[in-house]
């Protein structure tokens, strides 16, 4: 969400989108809640529903921990005390006028989360919105944490700053308002429909727009709420940006834009999809694209809406490809995008041209994407990092340099890597299948169902099996069932031959026998035939959901989502560990280096376990983000990967 000014008690309306918060001018006239003992009535009503927590935050020890991140991607800017800051993916960055970045910072300064998603300055201070941490405050020198534990929340959506309120919208929760002291839900009549899922903000006058990912627009005004759900005229329930111009609010959708005229009628502007930003700029108004590019969006006439003109990225092979957010700044036109920000100028043929705007520091441990999902070694000791939707990077694991990006079509979204197999250097199971790429980062090979080498194409894991001599064999888990390949013939079971689900996460083997963790439980396969299952309804298994199983001297410790960290022992019973109870482990992410076992979260951080004192630590100080989602060692560090980044950590630490 972008700020580019301040919205002052007769300055204009600010409007608040996925991509862009937009100032147009008219008078204000902000309805005040303190002219009236119904509003004082209502807003205590509405602080009692709701309970928060507010933290002041510290630098943590990050003595031999070193952050290796992705900051290019920029979802929000503002002025604050006359500097620019940006919202991005790997943290906040301070602009010079230029472009230049000044200052970065990340939890290394005490931000609980590094992928940011808003930004707006209230009452002297930048408030900033991150997807898995709340709101945080900026005062200049400290950062302060706001968490909505009731309801529980932590993603935001959209912020807006007004003369009385800072408005948080939550795509995890529903709407908030804070005035400088404390929180309260004033917008959210208690009778009304509850608002869900905000996506983006607007006020005008006395009214304020509200717009959400799956129902639609809001209208607030003098207390009431009204609901447009698409059948008034909506061409989608998913909003994602507004903008106001010649009296009308624009309505931004997936599937094409609308405008609410003075009378509260939603009238077809275009059909133009996949808009995720909208900006007024020299007397026009411009769409951002999610697909990359950008359209002028012509006003409303008798005749059909057509899809709007294009100005295509892809006219500049410097530009970025996808997620335009436009934001007009000064008298210059921004585009955020996933590879930075672009100025853009028009054209006299209704193109722009794209020039970069930021100049990031040349600082080492630049990620292509901070989402990352898998890690691994390769043979020559090169460290490869899967991404969620960006492919795969390969680092030098002293400096975090990025040695070389691999990404096509097949190899994009990876769930795991593989580097311990005779098929290839790394292998990398993807939503596409399971890929061989050679040392150079070429993909060589690509097995998947319509090759009949493996029973579905999405893969979750792929483990290794030995079985002597020169064979090749491998047990895959998919979201179909389970494959074990060896030579090039490969046999597959299901939940009908006795697999507790179809849908497996991991894969595992102790003393020559094969386990595989699934949706449903925990199967042990001696051959080709189920032999024993673990469920919670038969055995002490905290949790039937298996995302993880290592083996650690005779001992199977098992990742569950939702039941922590148990241990299958030799004699075939569960031991539970108290400590992790409700622990959700992500998939795959168990490691050991035969003192410690290390255990990534979804929202905790990392656990360790030492296996000789038997005593559990959560490490969170200094991670990227407290989704830990991959763990690769090395006898000197830890390379602990998360949805912000990764983080290498001096293995002296963890003693």
């Amino acid at each position: 969400m972008l700020v580019t000014n301040f919205l002052r008690r007769r300055g204009g309306a600010v409007a608040l989108g996925l991509a862009a918060l937009l100032v147009a001018g008219g008078g204000w006239l902000w309805w005040s809640a303190r002219r009236a003992a119904r509003e004082a009535r209502l807003a205590a009503e509405a602080t009692e529903r709701i309970e928060t927590r507010s933290t002041l935050l510290s630098p943590p020890d990050m003595d031999g921990v070193t952050l290796w991140l992705e900051a290019a991607e920029t979802r929000a800017l503002a002025e604050f005390r006359g500097q620019l800051y940006a919202a991005t993916s790997g943290g906040l960055t301070a602009l010079a006028e230029n472009g230049a970045a000044t200052r970065r910072f990340t939890a290394a300064d005490g931000l609980p989360d590094h992928d940011l998603t808003a930004l707006a300055v209230f009452r002297d201070r930048l408030f900033i919105g991150t997807r898995s941490a709340g709101l945080i405050e900026y005062d200049g020198a400290r950062f302060t944490r706001h968490e909505f534990r009731q309801p529980p929340a932590a993603h935001v959506g959209a912020l807006l700053a007004t003369p009385d309120f800072l408005i948080v919208g939550l795509l995890d929760g529903g709407l908030y308002d804070y005035d400088g002291s404390q929180f309260a839900q004033r917008f959210q009549p208690p009778r009304a429909a509850p608002v869900v899922g905000v996506t983006a903000l607007c006020a005008v006058g006395a009214r304020l727009f509200i717009g959400t990912l799956a129902q639609g627009l809001f209208v607030w005004r003098a207390g009431e709420l009204r609901h447009f759900p698409p059948a008034s005229g909506l061409p989608s329930p998913h909003v994602t940006a507004f903008a106001w111009r010649d009296e009308g609010l624009y309505v931004a959708t997936d599937a094409g834009i609308a405008r609410l005229t003075k009378d509260d009628q939603l009238e077809l502007v275009s059909r133009q999809p996949n808009v995720c930003s909208l900006a007024a700029y020299g007397g026009k108004l411009y769409a951002g694209l999610i697909v990359g590019g950008v359209a002028e969006i012509q006003p409303p006439r008798r005749a059909a809406p057509r899809p709007a003109r294009l100005s295509l990225i892809q006219s500049n092979p410097d530009a970025p490809q996808r997620q335009v957010k436009l934001t007009a700044v000064g008298d210059r036109l921004l585009a955020l995008t996933q590879s930075g920000i672009q100025t853009l100028r028009p054209k006299g043929d209704g193109r722009f041209d794209w020039q970069r705007f930021d100049r990031p520091s040349p600082a080492g441990g630049s990620l292509t994407s901070g989402n990352v999902t898998s890690l691994a070694f390769d043979a020559t000791g090169r460290l490869w990092v899967g991404t969620f939707e960006r492919g795969v990077d390969i680092l030098d694991p002293d400096t975090g340099d990025l040695l070389r990006h691999v990404q096509d079509e097949a190899l994009r979204e990876v769930n795991c890597l593989c580097a311990t197999s005779r098929l290839a250097p790394m292998l990398a199971g993807t939503s596409s299948g399971l890929l061989a790429i050679d040392a150079a980062g070429k993909v060589a090979r690509r097995y998947d169902a319509k090759s009949a080498a493996l029973v579905g194409d999405a893969v979750s894991h792929a483990r290794p099996l030995e079985v002597g001599g020169d064979a090749q064999a491998l047990a895959i888990a998919t979201a179909k069932g389970l494959t074990l390949w060896q030579d090039g013939i490969g046999r597959s079971l299901t939940a009908f031959h006795g697999l507790p689900s179809n849908y497996l996460y991991c894969c595992e083997t102790l003393n020559g026998k094969l386990y595989v963790g699934a949706l449903g439980g925990l199967a042990e396969l001696d051959g080709l035939r189920v032999a024993r299952v673990w469920r919670t309804d038969n055995a002490d298994l905290p949790a039937n959901w298996i995302n993880a199983l290592l083996a650690v001297d005779g001992t199977l410790y098992i990742g569950t989502y939702g039941g922590g960290v148990c241990a299958l022992r030799p004699t075939g019973d569960i031991r539970r560990f108290p400590e992790t109870k409700g622990v959700e482990v992500n998939l795959n992410a168990l490691a050991t280096d035969g003192d410690r076992l290390y255990v990534g979260t979804l929202d905790r951080g990392l656990l360790v376990y030492d296996l000789r004192r038997h005593q559990w630590r959560v490490w969170r100080d200094g991670l990227p983000a407290a989704n830990v989602t991959a763990i690769a060692l090395r006898p000197d560090a830890a390379f602990i990967g998360t949805t912000g980044g990764i983080a290498r950590i001096e293995k002296r630490r963890f003693e």
